[in-house]
């Protein structure tokens, strides 16, 4: 499935690849921060 998004090229399928890949990115790392909030609570 991925290859055959790559192989069509062009400038949008690229910045489709980037935009989703920040996402995801992000999406993960506030999920680990979240957890590692939760996990360890700063309340005294």
């Amino acid at each position: 499935m991925t290859l055959r998004f790559m192989e069509k090229g062009g400038s949008d399928s690229t910045m489709n690849v980037l935009i989703w890949g920040v996402v995801l990115l992000g999406g993960i790392g506030v999920f680990i921060v979240w957890g590692l909030a939760n996990a360890y609570p700063v309340s005294p």
